[in-house]
């Protein structure tokens, strides 16, 4: 859950199919260069990301699949 007090708010992340998460920033550079970013806006972004990342990392071999789900809800707290 991340806590959004400005907003008065918490937002909530299920995930089914990962094992981990990653959270990241464009900061300034990468966020320059995406065209629907102000130039300060990276200040105010976060991004959370399920995955399986590192050791938690999943092979496909062809012919197979994996799924990953994620739901995000926001409530006012």
């Amino acid at each position: 859950m991340l806590e959004d007090p400005a907003f008065g708010r918490a937002i909530r992340i299920q995930s089914a199919g990962n094992h981990s998460a990653v959270v990241w920033n464009p900061w300034i550079e990468q966020a320059a260069a995406m065209g629907d970013f102000g130039d300060l806006e990276y200040l105010k972004m976060l991004c959370v990301e399920t995955t399986n990342a590192g050791p938690d990392r999943v092979s496909i071999a062809p012919g197979e699949t994996s799924r990953l789900a994620v739901q995000i809800h926001a409530e006012r707290t």
